[in-house]
């Protein structure tokens, strides 16, 4: 009969009136699923409620969430604080510098290595 989310509400109304408060809780949760609003609620020692503040109703057209037309990984300068000149240059020069880095290999005593050792 009681739902653990409620189980505070009935610790502290009396239990002669846990129906009408069951009832009323009853009430508030399908007015609650038919709005989509909160509330902040008083319940007195009877298992009356009493509404003290309640939410905006939600607006579904509100939100929407629109993809952008160019992904960032294409153009990084139109999604960058740099400016458009410097982030130009840089690209290529990132790409071509990462390269050797990744792909090197560091020269040991008994031949070549990897620059990352193998740790597994």
């Amino acid at each position: 009969m009681t739902d653990p989310r409620h189980a505070r509400y009935y610790a502290f109304v009396w239990p002669l009136f846990w129906p009408w408060l069951w009832l009323n809780l009853r009430r508030l949760d399908a007015w609650q699923r038919e709005t989509g609003r909160t509330v902040l609620l008083r319940i007195d020692r009877f298992g009356n409620l009493s509404i003290d503040a309640m939410a905006d109703a939600p607006d579904p057209h509100r939100y929407r969430y629109t993809a952008p037309a160019i992904p960032a990984w294409d153009r990084p300068s139109r999604w960058s604080d740099l400016p458009a000149m410097l982030a130009t240059g840089l690209i290529p020069l990132a790409r071509c510098c990462a390269a050797p880095v990744t792909q090197g290999k560091a020269a040991t005593v008994s031949g070549f290595a990897p620059v990352v050792p193998d740790t597994s």
